[in-house]
């Protein structure tokens, strides 16, 4: 009886985790901090966002199709969309632990929020719009 309960618990511990993560996936958290873009990269003049992503992930390709129509949508924002695949070095400098991760940067290059896992159209747009009403 004692190897079913301990089965149970840990299903139980499992699930919990899982929707611990799963919670926190796609979510915007604020910043405010400098960094050293990677070669290349251009700013836009409101704001960029910027997309880390890998060849194999398949939520990268849907993450890249939500931020480059944003980018369409307003000149003064570009959308980079930088492959780590053959860039671990790059990974470790920006602390990128999965991907997608998207940092939305402001005009001047400074990171103002950071989303780990596929970007929601919604929490972007509002981001761009607390940026550009900072501006």
């Amino acid at each position: 009886m004692q190897p079913v309960f301990a089965v149970l618990a840990l299903v139980a511990f499992a699930t919990a985790l899982g929707l611990l993560w799963k919670s926190q996936q796609g979510r915007v958290r604020r910043t405010s901090s400098s960094i050293d873009l990677p070669d290349g990269v251009a700013l836009g003049t409101r704001a960029t966002l910027l997309q880390f992503s890998t060849e194999v992930c398949a939520p990268c390709r849907a993450t890249h199709t939500v931020l480059d129509a944003l980018a369409r949508e307003s000149a003064d924002v570009t959308h980079v969309d930088f492959d780590l695949t053959n860039r671990p070095d790059v990974a470790a400098r920006f602390n990128i632990l999965q991907t997608p991760t998207t940092l939305i940067l402001d005009g001047t290059g400074v990171v103002r929020a950071r989303i780990g896992g596929a970007a929601r159209r919604d929490s972007v747009r509002a981001e761009l719009d607390r940026i550009g009403a900072a501006a």
